[in-house]
């Protein structure tokens, strides 16, 4: 069985560093969108992530979407933000994450998958041998309450382990 644990953990996508990346072996990162970069089923964006992602693109890391939203909001998202983008991509399900580093040009294991949830962002990360990187959610979810109330409450354990063996950031292994 695949571990859900998380290779690293910030509170934040704009306080992962360029650093951070480099030591992590990221030449790309693949963003979340719901909770991750915007909060859930929104279009805005928080505030920062324009100069993170200059920031990051100008280090020559590539970076894109990868979401399971679908319609028309996440190509809406990044097309803003100007980036590559898969949609649908039904993690813990791979498949996306294996297109999203071809497209990138980098092997699996060199793309940092970046979400707020451990049962789908990270546990497809571990899945595919990318680099599993959780950051903290920007709020509670308001489609699907439920659902997400019994995801969350699963995810409470293994947040609670990762915090008494790591905390936040990168750390040495």
């Amino acid at each position: 069985m695949v571990s859900p644990m998380p290779n690293y953990r910030f509170k934040c996508v704009t306080q992962i560093t360029v650093e951070d990346l480099i030591k992590m072996g990221a030449k790309a990162v693949a963003l979340d969108i719901d909770n991750t970069i915007c909060n859930d089923g929104k279009e805005n964006y928080i505030d920062g992530l324009e100069l993170w992602l200059d920031e990051v693109q100008k280090s020559g890391i590539k970076v894109m979407i990868i979401s399971n939203a679908i319609g028309k909001r996440p190509v809406r998202v990044a097309e803003k933000l100007g980036l590559s983008h898969l949609s649908f991509a039904r993690k813990p399900k791979t498949h996306k994450l294996i297109q999203g580093a071809q497209m990138l040009g980098v092997k699996i294991n060199e793309m940092a998958m970046v979400g707020d949830q451990i049962f789908a962002d990270v546990l497809a990360a571990n899945r595919c041998g990318a680099i599993a990187v959780l950051v903290d959610a920007l709020q509670g979810e308001t489609r699907f309450p439920l659902f997400y109330a019994n995801r969350r409450r699963k995810e409470k354990p293994i947040i609670k382990e990762f915090e008494r063996l790591h905390g936040y950031g990168v750390y040495d292994e």
